[in-house]
């Protein structure tokens, strides 16, 4: 596809992570498919940046009261209130998304554990070229750059907030959960528990995943979790 015709879309999930996604998506007024998923797309644009103008303050994910904790590990209100609105910005449907939310965050904070455990880490130099990478990479994308400096001004946020403040807490993760499952799945192979491959195709990736999820899930199981007395009420389906 010729640049001047692809639009490069970020990437909205429940995490709302703002990276170039693998797909390129061609929006032309002669595909009304294609057209409508533009326009579907521009709808969760203006509802995530409604979500930033109103919640600013949520930003600071480590500050306010602690909702509940995972193995000493704390997720606080800011988090979960800035991951819970995101979620229904970009239109996630769940039972109870109160629940739905949690049960994220508790997986997140049981990786963290892990990665704790195992003395994984993330430098700020590494998290900074991580940053300056995707930088590098919107701006070889015109129409990707356009949409992403449409939400930043809309939403309320400088550039700098941003890329220092909200994707830095992305990049964290991303690099931190990237650097457990490359550990996990090396551990795998040592032990025998899954076969080194000679080429990575979708199907040893679709095995890795589910070794490192059943991993994941057996702490999850064996995790200490409290719930702040102030929030049992709010989570009582959990």
């Amino acid at each position: 596809m010729k640049k001047s015709r692809t639009l490069i879309l970020v990437s909205l999930s429940i995490f709302l992570i703002f990276i170039l996604s693998i797909g390129a998506f061609s929006f032309s007024a002669k595909n009304p498919q294609e057209k409508a998923n533009e326009l579907q797309f521009d709808n969760i644009m203006k509802k995530v940046s409604s979500f930033f103008k109103s919640n600013k303050d949520k930003l600071e994910i480590n500050k306010g009261d602690v909702i509940a904790e995972v193995n000493g590990i704390p997720i606080y209100k800011n988090e979960f209130e800035l991951r819970k609105g995101l979620a229904l910005a970009s239109g996630v449907q769940a039972d109870n998304i109160d629940d739905y939310i949690l049960q994220k965050l508790i997986k997140e904070k049981v990786q963290e554990y892990l990665a704790s455990k195992y003395n994984i880490k993330v430098s700020e130099g590494e998290i900074n070229e991580y940053i300056e990478k995707e930088k590098k990479e919107f701006n070889e994308y015109p129409e990707a750059k356009k949409k992403l400096d449409e939400l930043i001004a809309a939403s309320g946020m400088t550039e700098d907030e941003y890329w220092n403040t909200y994707e830095r807490y992305n990049a964290r993760r991303i690099l931190l959960f990237n650097k457990l499952y490359n550990f996990i799945v090396e551990e795998g192979i040592k032990r025998g528990e899954l076969k080194k491959a000679e080429q990575m195709t979708s199907d040893v990736q679709n095995e890795y995943k589910i070794y490192f999820d059943s991993v994941v899930d057996k702490y999850i199981k064996t995790a200490k979790i409290s719930i702040s007395d102030k929030y049992k009420a709010m989570f009582k389906g959990f």
